[in-house]
């Protein structure tokens, strides 16, 4: 029941992603909202599974992203080099907030790709990792119980 249950939030949650992405001009950020789904569907009793990694660590790392693009985009100078200094920089904030969330830290990097402006953080990224959470909450909760008892095993 474990394998079917992952395998239908999974697949509900990225079929809802691919929706909503299909409504802007980021398509690439499912690639990390699919690596999301593997450790919240397949790992719910994991620190990365929770909400404070998940949201906090997309939100964390797509910040971080943005601001090093708009600094690329005033020095013009290499932006190879700002967009391995955002994935750096995301890690390290995520681990002294304690929201690390592994997928997160293709954010930069898709926000580099794309070019992005601020309005990435309402869509794509919330609209994808909120639609990722729902899922996992009926899923991990009702479907097929988290491993460890409910899901979210911890709010902070």
């Amino acid at each position: 029941m474990r394998l079917i249950a992952a395998w239908l939030g999974a697949a509900v949650a990225l079929t809802a992603c691919v929706l909503i992405l299909g409504l802007t001009a980021h398509p690439w950020l499912l690639a990390s909202l699919g690596g999301s789904c593997v450790i919240v569907f397949g790992m719910a009793d994991t620190d990365m599974a929770q909400p404070r990694s998940l949201l906090g660590g997309h939100f964390v790392a797509a910040i971080t992203g943005l601001v090093f693009l708009n600094l690329w985009h005033m020095t013009g100078w290499s932006k190879d080099m700002y967009m391995v200094a955002a994935v750096a920089t995301a890690l390290v904030i995520m681990m002294a907030t304690r929201t690390i969330h592994s997928p997160a830290g293709a954010n930069p990097i898709v926000i580099f790709a794309e070019d992005a402006g601020w309005d990435f953080l309402l869509s794509p990224v919330a609209a994808g990792v909120l639609c990722i959470f729902a899922v996992a909450l009926l899923t991990n909760n009702y479907v097929r119980p988290a491993p460890r008892g409910r899901y979210p095993r911890v709010w902070r």
